[in-house]
């Protein structure tokens, strides 16, 4: 009988899967359409942008238009970039000719690495501070690390960078301050290679962990504080069970529900937060790159690079919401 319930849910499970995965397809069909809309819209004419430094004629301009295929109608250059993308063609680069792909492709991993530390490092400093702020309430626990959070949640991350880069790098030179690695330097062991990259990291991964630890404190804390009110933790103390076990496995179990689903929907704050952290510290990722683009209106690889973002925002979403049905046995799959 067992069996036959986990068999049911599995097959539940998959049918949900596959819903999900239906939905996302028409949301990826009006992102695109957004995405697009909204930069062939912004100002600047892309001709101008392909023509470099000096401003092309009228004639040259008119033949890059043609070529590129800028001279068709916006609906026209919308399918013909859609058709490009459905089969993996991002298009190329009007400044490098480069395949936005491989651009991108290149830019991911820093940023993966850089959103990946900051996550895994946040999530556990916030739970294990949340749980003990939320069971010693009032406390001068309590009230120190709530005092932190808000210090964390108020004050821009950007500034942040900024005393981070003149405290621990122009007066302490403790860290580098930019860069991913150190250029032209041979290491005896990839230990040793690795432990330089290590310090390129510290600093930005620290900034991030400091603004998205205060957030997260702040809802795990809130939450175990109302998950600690209901009754079946009062039931749980009723039986004699040790304090340990109602926290950690009947409080702190329904209290990281909530956390789940806005992990995954965090995925654009955190971008976007990236994008001005990689820009101070130049760190060589998404966020930075983005910014370079837009700035020389690379329309091509502004597109791909937000199509590939909203991809991975999409991803994210349905994996929170996979996990949240499956840490919460109530939710139905319906």
């Amino acid at each position: 009988m067992h069996k036959k319930r986990s068999l049911v849910g599995l097959l539940t499970l998959r049918t949900y899967i596959i819903r999900r995965l239906i939905v996302v397809i028409p949301t990826l069909l009006l992102i695109s359409i957004a995405i697009f809309s909204i930069i062939h819209l912004a100002p600047g004419d892309p001709a101008q942008t392909i023509g470099g430094r000096h401003t092309p004629s009228r004639e040259v301009a008119e033949q890059i238009r043609k070529r590129y295929g800028l001279d068709q109608p916006i609906p026209v250059q919308y399918l013909i970039w859609l058709s490009k993308v459905l089969r993996g063609d991002l298009g190329y680069s009007f400044l490098s000719n480069a395949p936005v792909l491989d651009m991108i492709s290149v830019k991911i991993l820093p940023t993966v690495e850089l959103m990946l530390v900051a996550e895994v490092v946040s999530v556990v400093i916030a739970v294990v501070l949340g749980v003990i702020a939320a069971v010693k309430h009032y406390s001068i626990a309590d009230a120190t690390a709530s005092l932190v959070a808000l210090v964390g949640y108020s004050i821009p991350n950007f500034w942040i960078a900024l005393i981070s880069i003149l405290f621990f790098s122009a007066w302490l030179g403790w860290f580098p301050f930019t860069g991913y690695s150190s250029v032209g330097i041979v290491f005896p062991t990839p230990f040793h290679a690795f432990l330089d990259h290590l310090s390129y990291l510290v600093l930005p991964s620290s900034v991030l962990v400091l603004g998205w630890t205060a957030y997260l404190f702040r809802m795990v804390r809130s939450s175990m504080l109302e998950v600690m009110r209901q009754d079946y933790i009062l039931t749980a103390r009723a039986k004699g069970l040790r304090e340990r076990v109602v926290v950690y496995k009947h409080a702190l179990r329904n209290a990281l529900l909530p956390i789940i689903t806005y992990e995954a929907y965090s995925i654009g704050f955190l971008l976007s937060g990236a994008a001005v952290i990689e820009h101070i510290f130049a760190w060589p990722g998404l966020g930075r790159f983005m910014v370079i683009i837009a700035e020389r209106r690379d329309y091509p690889t502004l597109m791909g690079l937000s199509m590939i973002i909203a991809i991975m925002v999409l991803v994210a979403n349905l994996c929170a919401d996979i996990a949240y049905a499956i840490a919460d046995p109530r939710i139905s799959y319906d």
